[in-house]
């Protein structure tokens, strides 16, 4: 499939990619087949690539770690994750005190500031799951109200488990934003400023970048707002009746992550048609 009222892209213009994770490689600790063999593939061919996610339940650290027991074989330089972005914004806005409201290990990424409740510039909002309380939520709901600026790691609506969908981080935003009358700054996908940063670290113009992911609002919707090309998978949270629903379509869709290498070898091999009257 294509967007609507763009020119197709000419076969061999996608030089590098830019991944989503949760979803594409794996749904939670469960692995989509072919996953590994096209991180392989890729490795083998010398395209560079970069994973974008916007968990918030780990650090890049321990993200890593659980990749690469999977099979994965990255580095660190290679994660690219809404935490992680969230410390690079506050330490360029010289922001020095936070309060946390996220879970898992995700606060090894702002070791450089102060943590605290009492009275912090920032509070930092990620997927709390099990941990969210009326009291915790209450808490936060207080911080805002007395002058702390909300800054939120994603808004995303839910994501895939083993189980089922599940609530996700911007629910608990939304309903911060309800009570308070306050609006959160949103770090992770489908902020521009968020690809713009991982397409700066890759090193390649966005015009020969592709996006892959499984969400049509954080990974599609935000690709297309800073002109990357996009790709959708139809694991994860993929959902045919919101593709119909959607009024920004991907540039292409694949059954799985399993089937990019193919789908590359074959841009390498297609012949971009003459131009009308040409020889």
């Amino acid at each position: 499939m294509k967007r609507k009222n763009v020119q197709p892209r000419v076969p061999g213009d996608i030089k590098g990619l830019l991944i989503d994770i949760d979803g594409v490689l794996y749904v939670e600790k469960q692995l989509i087949r072919g996953a590994v063999e096209t991180i392989e593939y890729l490795q083998k061919e010398n395209i560079p690539f970069m994973l974008l996610t916007n968990t918030t339940r780990r650090s890049r650290y321990s993200l890593l770690a659980n990749l690469q027991q999977m099979g994965f074989r990255l580095d660190i330089e290679q994660l690219y994750t809404a935490p992680y972005a969230a410390s690079l914004w506050l330490k360029e806005k010289n922001v020095s005190t936070v309060c946390l409201f996220v879970r898992g290990d995700t606060y090894r990424e702002f070791k450089d500031f102060h943590v605290t409740t009492n009275k912090p510039e920032y509070l930092v909002i990620g997927d709390i799951a099990e941990d969210l309380t009326y009291a915790y939520l209450n808490q936060a709901f207080r911080l805002v109200m007395s002058g702390t600026r909300m800054l939120a790691l994603q808004k995303n609506r839910y994501w895939q488990t083993n189980t089922g969908l599940a609530l996700d981080t911007g629910a608990v935003v939304a309903a911060l934003e309800y009570a308070t009358r306050k609006r959160a700054i949103v770090i992770g996908k489908p902020n521009a400023a968020f690809f713009q940063h991982a397409v700066k670290k890759l090193g390649l113009p966005p015009q020969h970048l592709a996006v892959i992911g499984d969400d049509l609002e954080s990974d599609i919707a935000g690709g297309n707002k800073v002109g990357l090309y996009t790709i959708a998978v139809e694991t994860g949270k993929f959902r045919d009746d919101l593709l119909r629903r959607k009024k920004t379509m991907p540039d292409q869709i694949l059954p799985s992550i399993a089937e990019l290498p193919a789908w590359l070898e074959a841009q390498k091999r297609a012949v971009p048609a003459p131009f009308p009257g040409g020889e």
